[in-house]
């Protein structure tokens, strides 16, 4: 991917658990981002093998070993570091079938095993066999134990909850004819390896208490090999051969001392070998079949002309076809890989291969012999075209030459590739022409072999007896030596092509499966080609074989596949699955818990760190609330004001630290407190800290029944302390803005809910304290002549006058003095209406519109407390949020207030109340001629 991966995307992959190197790497090798979780499991994965410890048996180093092999011969592969992958990162998705994991190069058997795993005849047999009761020593026993790796393997294949399971146990089953294990690692022949595997299987199935081994042991006949010069060869009436193998009929006629002579044999084929140049599937198919020998030597050691004819015998389950890709090069004294187009159908037709079939298949193929021959001169000459002096395409060539001259002008000065202008036009428009005629040459003469190639199969209609569908191809990507194998199977039911890559199973377009496989793209071509007949493909569109359910849905294991299974194997695989839900749980369990250990110890230096913070920086204020910048730091406030040196409630505090840690990192946002924290996690919580902090920084293992009483204690305090700081930091800035309309109303409702505090809390004080000051503010303001009288706020004081809060701390003849101020703004005024105000006030008369006024709230004052007081959370706090709103708003209005009232601001407007307020402590009150003077 050319574009550098986002940073949200980076931080999603790392909360999954990856590193921020093997993220970067995956990136950089995934085509699309769909690709890059799957890449990211497949590498992590793979360390996870690396990570084996010496003290493992020699089979798993084996194991190990071949793994670190592989990805050195692999071209994939663009580091050796990789990361282990969290278990909830290998839960299958539903509907997806399982994959298998790659131990080291075996991901071409991979490939094979996911391809029998289709096989429903197969997995059946596997999964109902019972080994007999004694088991014998030697090869024959090995094999039974693969068969049973084999059924455990199935098994997990079939209702795994796993994205991918291992194959290890099977692969390390397979053993040569002398019961050696065969060597992992090594890019060996997949038939060979295949046949081996086969036969191990056939003879374990075969080995019972009644039924001795019907496998034979033959020297092999095929090219030296990497494994044993002897192979096993399958009888044929072997149930494995009975289900992957065709039985090919050979036929060789030849003369000896001029009398023909001819000779025959059958032989089992688990893979019938393709010729690569032959173009396509029947033409390679028709070459094997019919075979022209030019120097064959006779049993009198004559050279003489013979033809081989191999014909099926009998219409197999399956049909295979090994594209033959791989040569031998003289020059290069190597082997090398041969990367041609090769063509087949995804529907082919057997019949005319058939050995019953012969006499008739070879009369029309002679008669089709001219138009072969057509058809050789015309791919001839379209290879001269497409392949032009051996190397290139003439097209490509004239479009690039194109290219070159129409660089070369003024237009393009800065092109490294301008040798200087020249006026190429004539032999540009020259060669665009012969460009086009090349392209109508191609598309003349590809037209005249598609026409031949019709007339060709038009002549074997009535061959089409036994039809065959493809269902699966193995891909090879790499050269001779090296590469990688995937497959793609074809579940017919469902119509989608899955794509099996080693622990990646993905659903893939049926255009890609054959660009692939056709081999569009040089060094990625099919190798092999299996066909299943007809009718297994229309028996298993009746009733789902696999539906590839996870064990959370409904339809799980509600398949032909889960059909198979015996309760004891339905209950291994929940036993299966269960510990691996356990993994997960332990997995998610461990980051949580890690996760939390780290909140806390954020949360922890923050709240100390921050309370001294605050403490040092307001130790000089005499007047002020307790700190509730979050619970924790409220609670230590408390704490302080009983003592500096009080560690009563340390440990309750840890603990409020934790509950928010643990909100914070769960997704259900349920502490400690909430009560949903099972014990066994809980006290995985407790190990964890008494492992990571000392004792001055952990708290005990569980709250003691006092702690949880002063817990609820606190926690009620501390919700009603945000809920009165709320409403006084709203009074302050109402004086500051003189709406004494409002200020009044909230400050009825905050004395009202202060009353029923200690006389010597904050905010019990700080109401006091206002309900002197607010009616001087208010009247005094009124007295002089030049001022306005506001009747509306008057009669609104008098409301909460009447009321006599605190009447028993009042100060001496305070009723008094409020007479005789409203008095004076008569006199000045000549306001008679505010007699009427003194009289009610002096008769404590409770006039119901004033009272219903006084108890109104706006909905804009409602709103803007419930912000202020919302944005404090008891079990929510975030160690980013540097201000406490409340008490910094109590602090600076109090100073404003100062500023206003105190006679040491010198402020003209104000200073005549604070003269008046301290002129009430006299014994005597202050007459109107007094209060006259004070405001002049």
């Amino acid at each position: 991917m050319k574009t550098p991966i986002n940073q949200d995307l980076l931080d999603q992959y790392i909360g999954m658990g990856f590193s921020k190197e093997l993220i970067t790497m995956a990136w950089e090798e995934s085509n699309t981002e769909a690709d890059v979780i799957n890449t990211l499991l497949t590498l992590s994965d793979k360390n996870n093998a690396l990570a084996n410890t010496p003290t493992k048996q020699d089979e798993e180093i084996l194991l190990n070993q071949a793994l670190i092999d592989s990805y050195k011969t692999n071209p994939q592969a663009t580091t050796s570091t990789f990361e282990m992958v969290s278990p909830e990162q290998r839960k299958r998705t539903n509907g997806v079938p399982c994959g298998l994991k790659n131990v080291g190069n075996t991901c071409y058997f991979n490939g094979l095993l996911q391809t029998y795993f289709f096989n429903s005849d197969f997995v059946k047999i596997i999964i109902k066999f019972q080994p007999p009761a004694q088991i014998e020593q030697g090869k024959q026993g090995k094999s039974i134990q693969l068969v049973q790796n084999l059924q455990q393997l199935f098994l997990s294949m079939i209702g795994s909850d796993k994205k991918y399971v291992d194959p290890s146990d099977v692969i390390k089953s397979i053993c040569d004819d002398f019961g050696n294990v065969l060597p992992i690692g090594d890019q060996k022949d997949v038939g060979e390896f295949n046949t081996y595997f086969l036969s191990r299987i056939g003879e374990g199935l075969a080995y019972n208490e009644h039924q001795p081994s019907k496998i034979e042991e033959q020297p092999h006949e095929g090219p030296p090999s990497i494994l044993r010069m002897k192979s096993s060869t399958i009888h044929d009436e072997d149930v494995v051969s009975k289900l992957f193998f065709c039985k090919v009929h050979h036929y060789l006629q030849f003369d000896q001392a001029g009398v023909p002579q001819n000779r025959d044999n059958t032989e089992l084929y688990n893979f019938i070998p393709i010729d690569l140049q032959d173009g396509n599937l029947y033409d390679g198919f028709d070459n094997f079949v019919v075979n022209s020998i030019e120097d064959f030597k006779n049993d009198l050691s004559e050279t003489v002309c013979a033809t081989k004819y191999n014909w099926v015998q009998g219409a197999p389950q399956t049909l295979s076809f090994q594209i033959k890709r791989v040569a031998y090069n003289k020059e290069k004294n190597d082997l090398v890989k041969q990367n041609d187009e090769f063509y087949f159908e995804e529907e082919i037709y057997l019949d005319r291969f058939l050995y019953e079939n012969s006499k008739r298949y070879l009369d029309i193929r002679n008669q089709n012999r001219e138009l072969k021959a057509k058809q050789k001169v015309i791919k001839q000459e379209l290879l001269q075209l497409s392949k032009f002096d051996d190397k290139y395409d003439l097209q490509d060539v004239l479009q690039t030459a194109v290219k070159f001259l129409t660089i070369q002008s003024k237009e393009n000065p800065q092109n490294p590739a301008n040798f200087g202008p020249s006026d190429q036009k004539n032999t540009i428009e020259q060669l665009q022409k012969y460009s086009q005629q090349v392209q109508k040459k191609k598309e003349h003469l590809q037209k005249q072999y598609n026409d031949l190639e019709d007339k060709i199969q038009a002549s074997y209609n009535n061959f089409k007896g036994n039809k065959y569908q493809l269902q699966s191809v193995l891909i090879h990507e790499g050269m001779a030596n090296s590469g990688h194998y995937y497959t793609y199977i074809k579940d017919f039911r469902l119509n989608k092509w899955f794509k099996f890559n080693d622990i990646r199973v993905t659903e893939e377009t049926r255009e890609k499966v054959f660009q692939d496989a056709i081999g569009v793209k040089p060094g990625i071509n099919a190798y092999l080609l299996i066909y299943v007949k007809d009718e297994l493909v229309q028996e298993e569109m009746k009733f789902p074989k696999r539906l590839y359910s996870t064990s959370t849905e409904k339809d799980y294991l509600q398949d032909s596949y889960g059909g198979f299974l015996s309760q004891s194997q339905n209950e291994s695989i929940k036993r299966e699955n269960q510990l691996f839900q356990n993994e997960i749980e332990d997995y998610k369990q461990a980051r949580i818990i890690e996760r939390i250990t780290e909140a806390y110890q954020t949360r922890f230096e923050f709240v100390n760190e921050h309370y001294r913070t605050l403490v040092n920086k307001t130790q000089n204020i005499k007047f002020k609330p307790i700190f509730i910048q979050n619970f924790p730091i409220y609670v230590k406030s408390k704490a302080s004001q009983i003592s500096n040196q009080n560690t009563q409630h340390d440990n309750l505090i840890k603990w409020i630290i934790l509950d928010s840690a643990l909100r914070e990192v769960q997704e259900n946002k349920q502490g400690i407190f909430g009560g949903q924290i099972g014990e066994n996690f809980q006290n995985k919580l407790i190990n964890k800290f008494s492992a990571q902090f000392n004792e001055f920084k952990r708290p005990s293992a569980k709250l003691t029944q006092s702690e949880q009483n002063d817990l609820n204690k606190f926690e009620q305090e501390y919700l009603n302390y945000v809920n009165l700081g709320s409403w006084a930091t709203i009074i302050l800035e109402l004086l500051e803005k003189k709406d004494f309309i409002q200020v009044l109303q909230v400050l009825q409702c905050l004395t009202k809910k202060v009353k029923t505090l200690e006389q010597q809390s904050y905010f019990f004080k700080f109401t006091k304290n206002l309900k002197i000051l607010v009616p001087i503010i208010i009247i005094g303001k009124m007295i002089p002549k030049e001022s306005q009288v506001n009747l509306k706020e008057l009669q609104l004081l008098q409301a909460y006058l009447v009321h006599n809060h605190f009447q028993y701390d009042d100060p001496k003849l305070w009723k008094t003095e409020i007479s005789i101020m409203l008095n004076a703004i008569i006199e000045n005024h000549n306001q008679q209406a505010v007699k009427e105000i003194i009289d009610n006030f002096e008769a404590e008369n409770k006039i119901k519109e004033n009272m219903d006024l006084l108890e109104f709230l706006s909905e804009e004052v409602q709103n803007y407390q419930l912000v202020i007081s919302s944005s404090y959370e008891i079990y929510f706090w975030s160690t980013y949020q540097k201000q406490d709103q409340i008490y910094d708003k109590l602090l600076e209005g109090m100073n404003k207030l100062k500023q206003l009232f105190d006679v040491r601001y010198h402020n003209k407007s104000y200073q005549p109340f604070i003269k008046i307020q301290q002129a009430l402590k006299d014994p005597q009150p202050l007459m109107k001629e007094d209060l006259e003077k004070i405001i002049k």
